[in-house]
């Protein structure tokens, strides 16, 4: 449902995959376009996404803008890079959830990714090489191979992926959420993409924390995403809004949808509904 009166916009909070790029990875000109005005006029970005810290700097490039950044899906936050890209929060997944996958993913034989200090960790093997060129072509994320991924128990990561067919990634979600409760927040992404953080840990969770260190007011926060790892995000800002391609219960769960797609340069039509009010 759209707000019966629009706030003044001052964090633009955008999902890159699926979102702001289309689905082969650009970015259309309408969206940068879009979002260099909404700068122009004294309102922030933040980018949020999935994605290790690292990977999403091609991204600001792309945009040519100094970014807010949400990481690891809210598991780290940062500053712009004109300001040192100063820690806000760093919030890592309890040791005993990490451990927990660890051992499964390798009783299993699935991928586990196991991000540690902006490096992301992995055994090789199997199946596994198949997933890792699946999310290292989509995100540019480089692995280190760990020959036993056990040498990281009692580390805390920053984030988890569990990679496998959708099919069985839709099963392992339902399970380990009902595992797991309140002890970690369990989420889907990209089809393949299980993705396993610290418990009341989303990307909607670090809207207040940019909020709070910006002086912003959380309703003064526009947010655009697709996908269910975006639910959080949506839910938490002052306006929601879904693209016309994100699935029916993320549309549902929104303010607002937009009638372009990721394709078609949707950021920049929320951004003129709300921010331009165009």
């Amino acid at each position: 449902m759209e707000p019966t009166q629009s706030p003044e916009i001052k964090l633009i909070a955008l999902d890159v995959d699926g979102t702001l790029l289309d689905d082969r990875k650009r970015l259309p000109a309408a969206n940068r376009e879009a979002l260099h005005e909404a700068v122009k006029r004294g309102v922030r970005v933040a980018i949020a996404s999935g994605r290790m810290t690292p990977t999403i700097d091609p991204i600001q490039d792309m945009l040519g803008l100094d970014c807010i950044v949400i990481a690891y899906n809210g598991g780290k936050v940062v500053g712009s890079r004109s300001e040192g890209r100063h820690l806000i929060a760093h919030r890592p997944v309890p040791t005993f959830v990490a451990d927990h996958f660890i051992t499964y993913s390798q009783e299993h034989g699935h991928l586990l990714n196991f991000y540690h200090e902006d490096r992301l960790f992995a055994e090789d093997g199997g199946s596994r090489r198949t997933f890792m060129d699946i999310y290292s072509s989509r995100t540019g994320a480089r692995y280190e191979i760990e020959a036993d991924l056990g040498r990281l128990r009692g580390i805390e990561p920053t984030k988890l992926i569990l990679l496998a067919e959708p099919g069985i990634r839709d099963r392992l979600h339902d399970a380990f959420r009902a595992l797991f409760a309140e002890r970690a927040f369990i989420t889907k992404s990209d089809p393949e993409y299980l993705e396993i953080m610290a418990p009341d840990v989303d990307k909607g969770s670090a809207l207040p924390l940019i909020a709070q260190h910006y002086g912003i007011l959380p309703g003064e926060v526009l947010a655009v995403g697709d996908a269910d790892n975006d639910l959080g995000l949506l839910r938490g800002a002052g306006v929601g809004v879904a693209v016309r391609n994100a699935k029916p219960h993320v549309q549902a769960a929104a303010n607002w949808v937009t009638e372009r797609t990721n394709n078609e340069g949707a950021v920049a039509e929320a951004v003129e509904r709300f921010v331009l009010l165009r």
